[in-house]
């Protein structure tokens, strides 16, 4: 599937941004804007998220320890969580996964949230046009 590269601001250029929903059981997200971003490990999101809309109690969860987004070694939770993505039209799913997200309660990234690695990259094919402001997702095989 085809997405078109959009701007988060004005002053920045268009990147590669889905928009995305997650859930626990019953229990689901607002939608949620992440940056496709090679440089990040696992889907990141901030505590609020797991905490607030999913429910998880996220206490004996697995730590896991990273940088790069405040500039400072971050603490965070994993947790498995569906993860639809959304099509265009904002209404239907174009993709339905699984993954392990990590869930960080001093995450800061003004763009939204990533998409990494291992939980997106590993179910994917991507490829980038960046001169045709536009990128393509397909299921890995």
């Amino acid at each position: 599937m085809i997405f078109t590269y959009t701007k988060a601001f004005p002053n920045t250029p268009p990147r590669a941004y889905l928009d995305v929903i997650l859930r626990n059981g019953f229990r689901t997200t607002p939608k949620l804007v992440a940056l496709v971003d090679s440089g990040a490990d696992y889907p990141i999101f901030p505590m609020e998220v797991a905490e607030d809309d999913l429910k998880l109690d996220l206490s004996q969860a697995p730590v896991w320890k990273f940088s790069g987004t405040s500039g400072k070694l971050q603490e965070a939770r994993l947790a498995e969580v569906a993860i639809a993505i959304l099509e265009e039209n904002d209404c239907d799913h174009a993709f339905d996964i699984t993954a392990t997200c990590v869930f960080c309660r001093d995450f800061k990234f003004a763009g939204g949230c990533l998409l990494g690695q291992d939980g997106f990259f590993s179910k994917f094919e991507i490829c980038f046009g960046q001169s045709k402001n536009r990128f393509e997702i397909k299921p890995a095989e």
